[in-house]
């Protein structure tokens, strides 16, 4: 029995279960099990894929039962949607030899008439087309997505933008970096390149940000050295237009996992006092600074006190929607109440830290979030709330394509080769 699909097996099962962050889970698995190197590459890329193909699988699943409807349990639905999806769309894998492998699994862990069923159903599943759409194969779990999500997308988007933004975050996710001016010139960063088989793009509006074209894992060393950061361009522009200057007091409130910290420090060089926080423990224990002026602790920006600020970055929690592509759980781990309910800890969140804001000073609020309801939705009920404080957008470093009528910048991933984003600044004006 192939270990590593067993493995796969298990970890599938757990979040069916559990409902938890699939990477969480995985994470805690392979500690609690020593897996590492290739093979964890492996079970990530595995998982990943599995999570990203779910409804599709699934349809092709039923598809195949002779009883539809019936109940399969977790652990056997998990090791035919694995064998389904070697059999149909992993090109690498002899069909023979995944539908062995999986065969044996459910024999061993589920008796041998789950494994002659496993065996039958996989044997059949051979025949499928992967590019083949069948008549009454909904769009939705083609492009495999919850259906109150896509008719969601359908109503903002159109069915055309639904279906570019689904064919993005069902491929390969795209990697930018961030350079480290401090630490490393761009003709160093070149030549390391070269040197190590790694191929990038620079970012037409920016000489610090690159796309990964080829070996992200290339850059192992330089990212463990602080030399480059793993950031989303988009994600970097949030930064950008909060710009945080030398000598100003500045929050990060939701700072986890803390790489918009790390670039605000990068651009306050140790000049001012930078003071971080996320509500989350483990999530802030993981936060390294080794950034002069800077404060990390467990703060809820919801209800805690803090500093008077220059500037405060509220990257506040949400449903995640525009990360999709790199965190494909998302979409099965949402709900419609999901969203009502980051909406309420947004305007919290907003409200509350408006208070620390130093007259003049100015205050971005930003999510990586596709929903109206978590972007403007909040700004607009903040700023009725609010009457002093106005949305200042004027900036020319940013794209018109990536702002919307209003001014937010709003990236649509598949026109900006981008995370999908959101972010205001706002100027408390009472001087």
């Amino acid at each position: 029995m192939d270990p590593l699909r067993r493995h796969a097996v298990n970890v599938l099962t757990l979040f069916d279960n559990k409902g938890a962050q699939l990477k969480h889970i995985r994470d805690t698995y392979c500690k609690k099990c020593s897996i590492s190197g290739n093979d964890r590459q492996r079970l990530t890329a595995m998982t990943n894929e599995v999570i990203r193909w779910r409804g599709r699988l699934d349809y092709w699943l039923m598809g195949l039962l002779n009883k539809p409807n019936r109940k399969i349990q977790p652990e056997l639905n998990n090791i035919l949607r694995l064998g389904i999806y070697e059999v149909v769309m992993d090109e690498k894998v002899p069909d023979y030899a995944a539908v062995d492998a999986y065969v044996e699994i459910a024999k061993r862990s589920l008796g041998k008439g789950q494994g002659k069923l496993t065996n039958a159903l996989l044997r059949k599943a051979t025949a499928i087309h992967k590019t083949d759409k069948p008549e009454k194969c909904t769009l939705n779990d083609w492009y495999s997505f919850p259906n109150w999500l896509w008719e969601k997308w359908i109503n903002q988007f159109g069915e055309e933008k639904t279906t570019e933004l689904a064919n993005l975050y069902n491929s390969a996710p795209k990697i930018d970096i961030r350079r480290n001016e401090a630490k490393l010139s761009h003709d160093n960063l070149q030549s390391y390149c070269n040197d190590h088989d790694v191929e990038i793009e620079p970012w037409s509006d920016s000489n610090i940000f690159y796309k990964v074209m080829r070996n992200l894992s290339g850059f192992r060393n330089l990212i463990v050295a602080g030399k480059i950061s793993v950031q989303d361009r988009a994600a970097g522009m949030v930064v950008e237009l909060l710009a945080p200057n030398q000598g100003e007091t500045i929050l990060d409130v939701c700072a986890a996992p803390g790489t918009k910290a790390i670039y605000i420090a990068e651009l306050m060089d140790g000049k001012g006092e930078l003071y971080i926080s996320d509500n989350n423990t483990d999530r802030v224990e993981k936060l390294e600074s080794n950034f002069k002026n800077s404060v990390i602790d467990v703060k809820d920006a919801s209800k805690d006190n803090f500093p008077m600020a220059d500037a405060i970055l509220i990257d506040a929690p949400c449903s995640g929607t525009g990360v999709i592509g790199k965190k494909p759980d998302i979409r099965w781990r949402r709900s419609m109440s999901n969203i009502q309910e980051f909406v309420e800890l947004q305007k919290s969140i907003i409200n509350h830290m408006s208070q620390f804001l130093k007259p003049g000073g100015r205050m971005v609020y930003s999510t990586c979030s596709m929903e109206p309801e978590e972007n403007w939705g909040v700004v607009d009920a903040f700023l009725k709330l609010k009457g002093n404080y106005f949305i200042d957008m004027e900036t020319n470093d940013v794209s018109d394509s990536w702002l919307d009528e209003r001014g937010a910048l709003i990236p649509f991933p598949p026109k900006s080769n981008t995370d999908g984003m959101f972010a205001v600044r706002l100027i408390n004006g009472i001087e």
